[in-house]
């Protein structure tokens, strides 16, 4: 009998991070479900093609910030319907930029909406809400369920962000992540700080050195440890010579490393100044550390141990030296790749 399948469109080449993490996720465990799951990248597309929505996303920006990322998008929309149109039994669009209306049954997964993003791009509110009037009517436009990845960020985007704009009933799906790897103990290390993530502007780790350097002043016994890459990686590194800091660069590193070194810290640190999900904070929780972030992040709750209301050097300082070491209660069960699979196949229309 003909196993059923699934094809899985990204708008972005093989990499890592947190949307294509989702990807791959999704991808194992409806292969687990009996299902054949076909993955479409921007590797996939005929050489001649494959760098256009890159290219199309520099010209746009330049005479017309931030309309490129936008235009990026639906480029890879097009070339996508254009060589990759097949039938299937689900289709599963990681993005809303990049999603069409057929008559196979479809979900679209909502992990951010560019216009909420651009932190480190200078535009002006009126730009801003230029793009977010063409991501409303993407939204609105496609005929499939879209699911967003968890409620805060729900809750966010249709009463804040879009302020009541969207008339779309957008449906909510946790991410999940393979658990098997992971390992709840005491902790050893109560003044080891780990942080996982890109090194680019949204995350601000340039503010995480900031914090650690004045942690530091307190207790010179706190060491940190950085996993990730980025285009801040090298004027990083310079802020942590200058000041002399007890801080080791890991670099990008594969998940099965992620866990492992995850178990060795004792304090997970994040900065970010957006986040919908944060699959680094689920990977924390799960290693059992106690987890430091900003208040407003819209991820799920339990997500944070230490929440920080500011961006105020000393107050983090103050919350890590006044951490709360009692095991607080944490559902892992609802962050699984097959509760996560199993929702995405039955909101799908069939």
């Amino acid at each position: 009998m003909s196993k059923n399948t699934a094809i899985i469109y990204y708008a972005g080449f093989v990499r890592f991070g947190g949307v294509f993490s989702h990807v791959r996720a999704l991808e194992g465990e409806l292969c687990k479900l009996g299902w054949n799951v076909d993955v479409i990248t921007l590797d996939k597309l005929p050489i001649w093609c494959r760098y256009v929505p890159h290219l199309i996303e520099k010209v746009v920006n330049f005479v017309n910030r931030p309309l490129g990322y936008l235009y990026k998008d639906r480029t890879t929309r097009l070339l996508y319907k254009l060589f990759f149109d097949k039938k299937a039994e689900v289709r599963i669009f990681e993005d809303i930029y990049i999603g069409w209306n057929s008559e196979i049954p479809s979900i679209a997964i909502l992990h951010a909406v560019w216009s909420d993003n651009l932190q480190s791009h200078p535009v002006s509110v009126k730009q801003q809400n230029k793009l977010k009037r063409h991501e409303v009517r993407i939204i609105e436009s496609l005929n499939c369920p879209i699911a967003t990845v968890s409620y805060p960020y729900l809750k966010y985007i249709a009463e804040e962000h879009f302020a009541g704009c969207l008339s779309k009933n957008i449906k909510v799906i946790e991410l999940g992540i393979d658990q098997s790897n992971f390992q709840k103990g005491e902790i050893d290390n109560k003044k080891s700080i780990v942080y996982v993530g890109a090194l680019e502007a949204r995350k601000n780790v340039s503010f995480l050195l900031e914090v650690f350097k004045e942690l530091c002043k307190t207790d010179h016994d706190y060491k940190l440890t950085i996993i990730g890459d980025g285009p801040e990686r090298k004027n990083l590194a310079n802020f942590v010579k200058n000041n002399e800091l007890n801080v080791n660069f890991l670099g990008a590193l594969s998940h099965e490393k992620v866990v492992s070194e995850l178990h060795r810290h004792g304090i997970y640190l994040h900065t970010s100044v957006k986040e919908s999900f944060s699959y680094s904070l689920l990977e924390a929780k799960l290693a059992g550390l106690k987890t430091c972030a900003y208040d407003k992040l819209q991820v799920p709750s339990e997500f944070v141990d230490v929440r920080i209301k500011t961006y105020i050097a000393d107050e983090w300082c103050s919350g890590i030296l006044n951490i709360d070491w009692t095991p607080q209660k944490f559902n892992a069960d609802n962050y699984t790749t097959e509760r996560m699979a199993l929702l995405t196949l039955r909101l799908a229309p069939q």
